[in-house]
């Protein structure tokens, strides 16, 4: 009997100790999918769209998915300080939300290299900005400065080394914080450049009341983190970044998203392409292009032989 108990032991020890050791893409490819946290409202990383959920990291996350072989499941947590705790608790396998690397950050969590670079930037109620403001620095000095920002972000705590506690003002989502601007509660909001940049060319009729600063102050990076101790994965993830850098996805899913900006069209497609399609379309946006200056060219090469 007693051997029999400890044969068990040693079978229920060893499949415990098998599956730890298997790591997370052991792991993620025995479940079938990878559970990928975004970032809640944030264009163009992160939009809900005629109830689809669109966006780079959407593309990113799905791309990650297909080179796995498994499906991308999403969740979007409430706030973004649930980001890195709901990792941590395995309510997701990674977060590809728009995230910046910082030291801070990176004592919790293990950060992939680089996928994208953006400054902190600024949208103002056109009438207390500065007459030749283009940055952020430019706002520090106008008296009782209203500022919202989205909480538990690096927003929030650049801000905090620049402005008193009674001016910054704190939202769940940059969305909430850009629609406090626009309702007057607050004089400006601070966000990642694309995210400002891509407000100001979708609400063309705000142009008169708000205007966006967007000269780079800072160098920040976004990437993908993941629980610490699985260096197998983080160096996977790392020649997965490495590829779509190489062979132009990434170039191409920044021109669809930032650029062409196909999303604000309800007609285009939100999601699911594969890395070939993606590269597909833009080699034949590219020949399209070329094929035209040509034809321009010879046009104006025969209007000048008349």
């Amino acid at each position: 009997m007693m051997l029999r108990l400890l044969l068990i032991a040693l079978i229920i020890f060893f499949s415990v100790t098998a599956e730890a050791a298997a790591g997370d893409i052991e792991r993620i490819q025995q479940k079938g999918q990878i559970v990928v946290s975004l970032n809640r409202g944030y264009p163009p990383f992160c939009m809900n769209i005629e109830n689809t959920v669109i966006g780079l990291d959407v593309a990113l996350a799905g791309l990650l998915a297909d080179a796995l072989g498994v499906k991308a499941q999403f969740i979007q947590p409430e706030t973004y300080a649930e980001q890195i705790p709901g990792l941590l608790s395995d309510r997701c396998d990674i977060i590809i939300a728009a995230m910046t690397r910082t030291l801070k950050r990176g004592l919790r969590v293990n950060f992939t290299q680089p996928y994208f670079e953006v400054s902190q930037a600024v949208l103002i109620n056109r009438k207390i900005a500065p007459p030749n403001a283009d940055a952020y620095f430019d706002i520090v000095d106008i008296p009782n400065l209203k500022l919202g920002v989205k909480a538990h972000t690096t927003h929030e705590a650049f801000a905090r080394q620049l402005f008193a506690p009674s001016s910054i003002h704190t939202y769940p989502t940059a969305d909430a914080a850009v629609q406090a601007l626009v309702d007057g509660k607050i004089d400006a909001m601070a966000a990642d450049s694309p995210f400002v940049r891509i407000w100001r060319a979708t609400h063309m009729d705000r142009y008169t009341q708000i205007r966006a600063l967007l000269a780079p102050v800072t160098h920040e990076f976004y990437a993908f983190a993941i629980r610490k101790g699985d260096l197998d994965f983080l160096n996977w993830l790392n020649l997965f970044i490495d590829q779509i850098k190489l062979d132009g996805t990434l170039d191409a899913l920044i021109d669809k998203y930032l650029i062409r900006m196909d999303w604000t069209s309800p007609s285009s497609e939100a999601m699911g392409l594969t890395q070939a399609q993606i590269l597909r379309d833009k080699f034949l946006e590219n020949k399209k292009a070329q094929i035209e200056s040509q034809r321009k060219q010879s046009m104006n090469a025969g209007a000048a032989f008349e």
